[in-house]
């Protein structure tokens, strides 16, 4: 079974499926490489309008598959490093798409499910969908570009709230904040998708291009990125990240051990 279904959506629309609902659809190597690929194809591809990702079960993604990072944790973090710029490379080839990239978020979209969702152009939820950030819960930090992305899109404040708390928020909460552009109801969002495909697939490429040239970021570059990456494996390296792994796989709360004795 593909860990991403490619498919046509009505129009020329480009549907990119996360497809482990078994796993709330955790982003692993596959996931990645199949994205990035995908990307790519569909930046020099005359038939494609635009690109929806979307995923199957109750979760647009819970985030990065982290019984995948402990393994390649297990001979040190050069793998590790590897795999967060293996990240790096799909998520900036959605950004650097010359066509328009839309996340649909109908669950949980947390931690790396959020940084995905975030290196789209837009973000659609629906509402049932909850976002948030979530690194901390683990005692990790985002390595994905999500400390770059969330507080271009939300401001530095509202991001220091989200990473530092790991709360996630509603739709409508995720709406005012600025994190999501439009909320649909669940009941309706594939009629709704239809449609949204339909229009963009009738607008002018090249318009298209230039508008999302235009209105690029200036504060998301690939020195911050690198940047990031670097703090990520600094802090995955240490106790209180290996803690935070553990509990995650054996379902528990952590107990980080910087705060014995405190």
């Amino acid at each position: 079974m593909d860990d991403v279904l490619i498919e046509r959506r009505r129009g020329r629309v480009l549907e990119l499926r996360l497809n482990r609902p078994d796993r709330m659809n955790a982003l692993n190597t596959a996931v990645i490489d199949s994205i990035g690929r995908a990307a790519a194809s569909a930046a020099t591809d005359n038939a494609v309008a635009a690109v929806f990702i979307t995923a199957e079960g109750r979760a647009f993604s819970a985030g990065a598959d982290l019984l995948e990072a402990r393994e390649q944790l297990s001979s040190g973090t050069g793998g590790f490093r590897r795999n967060l710029y293996d990240w790096q490379r799909a998520f900036c080839a959605l950004e650097d798409c010359p066509k328009p990239v839309i996340a649909i978020v109908q669950g949980l979209a947390i931690a790396g499910g959020l940084e995905l969702a975030l290196s789209c152009d837009l973000i659609v939820a629906t509402d049932r969908a909850r976002l948030g950030d979530g690194h901390i819960t683990y005692g990790l930090v985002p390595g994905g570009g999500g400390s770059q992305r969330l507080t271009d899109a939300i401001g530095s404040r509202a991001a220091r709230w989200l990473m530092y708390t790991g709360e996630t928020v509603d739709a409508q909460t995720a709406l005012g904040l600025g994190l999501v552009q439009q909320v649909v109801p669940a009941t309706e969002i594939e009629a709704w998708l239809d449609q949204l495909a339909e229009l963009l697939s009738q607008r002018s490429p090249s318009a298209l291009t230039f508008m999302k040239r235009m209105t690029a970021s200036g504060q998301v570059s690939r020195e911050r990125l690198d940047h990031e990456i670097e703090a990520a494996v600094h802090v995955v390296g240490g106790l209180d990240a290996q803690e935070g792994m553990m509990a995650f796989s054996l379902k528990r709360a952590p107990q980080f051990p910087s705060l014995a004795g405190l």
